[in-house]
């Protein structure tokens, strides 16, 4: 067994439908990005309990996940996965090298941490030249929040927020810890380190049954609109690709 056996319980969110979320991310990737996956080492940031991870390992050539904090899931998963390892801390205490990953997953993470804007270096420090980065967060100017389920809860103070929410004796307060931005915000953030692939249209578009895409009114809208409508989609999903005169 691993040394990663901890007292630590999975993350809020629980490690269920991991699997569909694997299994979205690699249809993403192999369809619109265009990526080999069974070549590819490949980098989870902020992996959690793993369960993302544990389900791309077999299709990868590597797989590694980094999060802050150990998790018990971690043990279970290694045991299965010969090809799969689990960082616990950052980038410089693992010592990783730069430019090293073929593809970089960052799904709902950039919320979570104090400083995106350095995520998103640090993630621009870590691809390969000729990767890619699978990057998905929600969105600020979506009316529900994501993580407690309330609308405009994150449109005003935090503190005044949670006092609303406390005295409606909301269910989900303490969850209310996440900080998203806008599509214009984000874009800027990316846009110096990346070349920028908004999946949203095929997201919406698509059939495959993983994806689960539905035949309703907006299957049927050019993605040229659906591009346009973006900025007002509950979250975002990107394909990133390094730009090659700012690569170091």
């Amino acid at each position: 067994m691993s040394e990663f056996a901890t007292p630590t319980t999975d993350p809020r969110w629980g490690a269920d439908k991991r699997n569909i979320k694997a299994e979205q991310i690699a249809h993403i990737l192999e369809n619109l990005g265009r990526v080999k996956l069974e070549q590819s080492n490949v980098l989870d940031i902020g992996c959690g309990s793993g369960g993302i991870a544990a389900h791309l390992a077999p299709r990868v050539e590597s797989m590694t996940g980094m999060d802050p904090e150990p998790w018990p899931r971690w043990a279970e998963w290694l045991d299965a996965h010969p090809n799969l390892k689990f960082l616990q801390g950052s980038v410089e205490s693992n010592n990783l090298k730069p430019h090293s990953f073929d593809v970089i997953i960052c799904n709902q993470v950039y919320e979570h941490v104090p400083d995106p804007q350095a995520l998103i270096q640090l993630i621009a420090r870590l691809i390969k030249p000729e990767g890619i980065v699978y990057f998905a967060g929600p969105n600020l100017l979506f009316p529900i929040e994501p993580h407690v389920f309330w609308p405009f809860v994150h449109w005003i103070p935090r503190k005044r927020a949670i006092k609303i929410m406390k005295a409606f004796r909301a269910k989900y307060v303490d969850y209310l810890d996440a900080y998203s931005t806008h599509y214009w915000k984000l874009k800027s953030w990316l846009s110096p380190q990346f070349e920028i692939k908004n999946a949203i249209p095929f997201l919406i578009r698509e059939t495959h049954p993983v994806i689960k895409a539905k035949k309703t009114l907006t299957s049927h809208i050019p993605s040229s609109v659906l591009s346009i409508l973006t900025p007002l989609t509950p979250g975002f999903v990107f394909l990133l690709k390094p730009r090659k005169n700012v690569m170091k």
